[in-house]
């Protein structure tokens, strides 16, 4: 085999978590009944603007390589111009684009310690070097005077602290020479972005994604905001069509009615100080975060994982830290009963139902988030029309053989459990 091309010191490839498959069979239980609350995804997927049929017209076609209409929409929901704006395959394509276009072998990236891998990864795979430091300003500009990139995740990511956009706009002015790429994939659960200091610097790229509060990470839909020069940069360095067409319609659709997605952040920030209220209320330090997840401080952190896992609560673990995704009301009461903890009252009615092959999770004053997958596509498409119908954000998940009684049985346990949840 040819020898590959030399890897920054100290390269390691990401690693998956486990599917929910593997989860299963490690614990002897269903997969339907494993729960993901380490991926930092909302508990259910974006509407689809139509159906199958329409959004499959164009499979056989090439993408419009320019991406106008996506780049478009993008700059209207930004506030910004479109030719000031680059696209890519999720906000993992911009950050590889970005390590692409500025790090080379004999150059320097600075990371924040701990922080989202694929920093330091995208940049060792152009044979760069990386710096970690602590998530701290004057640490991270000291080193980023020596480096070309600078990688910040804002809000973080696994802390959900939040810096200001006037902070990281001098933090970019203190360092012309240092490109500063700031991930924003939490944007829509702070609203504070430096998207318009981007704008307006030569050395300041400002990266979103489609895949949390929009509920479309499947598609891989990702752009970014910088100077006309930079985005221009960019653009001309990635690969001629890496967005999907059907990808690129669906984003763009999203971006021009955020409604939704601007719901599903404001319901997981009500849910969020909820969760965090009730690991307070039993005696966790749980310090507040501007994400989509929170915060469990404790030296039993990785016992309490793994005893959440034998039951198919899935969380991130660190030494001294757990970090739980937000999902539905009843999906968190789950994992809250799991740990002993009281849940307290909800606003929103939520129940999620366990049955022997089954689960439903079920949200009735949603908004029509919907994903019926019980290996049965007519009996799918009619429990998502019916959730539509009603204004319900639902998930069921079936294993194949499942009956429809059975199915039928924990959709009504699942409604009931909402209808009589208390609300707070």
């Amino acid at each position: 085999m040819p020898a590959p091309r030399e890897t920054g010191p100290g390269f390691e490839p990401y690693r998956w978590a486990s599917p929910p498959e593997e989860v299963a069979a490690r614990h002897g239980i269903s997969p339907a009944h494993v729960l993901r609350f380490d991926s930092n995804l909302p508990a259910f997927p974006a509407r689809l603007s139509a159906g199958p049929r329409a959004i499959l017209a164009e499979r056989a076609d090439y993408p419009d390589g320019t991406y106008r209409v996506l780049r478009e929409a993008a700059a209207a929901y930004a506030g910004c111009d479109a030719d000031e704006v680059a696209v890519d395959a999720g906000a993992d394509g911009l950050l590889g684009l970005v390590a692409r276009t500025f790090l080379a072998p004999d150059r320097r990236a600075v990371v924040e310690e701990p922080t989202y891998p694929v920093y330091a990864i995208a940049s060792r795979i152009e044979g760069a070097k990386i710096e970690a430091v602590p998530r701290e300003l004057e640490a991270l500009a000291r080193a980023g005077r020596e480096a070309q990139v600078l990688w910040l995740c804002n809000p973080g990511n696994p802390s959900g602290e939040l810096y200001e956009a006037e902070e990281i706009a001098s933090l970019a002015d203190a360092l012309p020479e240092t490109l500063v790429c700031v991930d924003e994939a939490y944007y829509e659960y702070a609203s504070e972005t430096t998207a318009p200091h981007a704008r307006e610097r030569p050395n300041l790229v400002c990266v979103r994604t489609l895949s949390k509060a929009f509920g479309l990470a499947g598609l891989r839909v990702g752009y970014a905001i910088a100077s006309r020069a930079v985005a221009g940069l960019l653009t001309d360095r990635r690969a001629p069509g890496p967005i999907a067409n059907v990808a690129a319609s669906l984003g763009a659709e999203a971006l021009r009615s955020p409604g939704i997605a601007e719901a599903e952040a404001a319901a997981v920030r009500e849910e969020r100080a909820r969760l965090r209220s009730a690991f307070e209320a039993a005696g966790y330090d749980a310090p507040a975060t501007h994400a989509n997840f929170v915060v469990v401080r404790t030296p039993e952190a990785p016992e309490l994982a793994a005893s959440l896992e034998r039951g198919g609560l899935v969380v991130r673990s660190y030494p001294d830290a757990l970090r739980v995704g937000v999902r539905s009301p009843g999906d968190d009461d789950l994992l809250l009963g799991a740990l002993a903890i009281e849940a307290p009252s909800a606003s929103r009615r939520s129940g999620t139902v366990l049955e022997p092959g089954v689960r439903v999770s079920m949200v009735l004053d949603g908004s029509g988030r919907v994903s019926s997958r019980t290996d049965n596509e007519d009996r799918d498409h009619a429990i998502e029309e019916r959730a539509a119908a009603n204004g319900w954000d639902l998930e069921v998940v079936a294993e194949p053989g499942s009956s429809a009684g059975a199915i039928e049985r924990a959709l009504a346990a699942a409604e009931e459990r909402a209808t009589l949840v208390p609300r707070g």
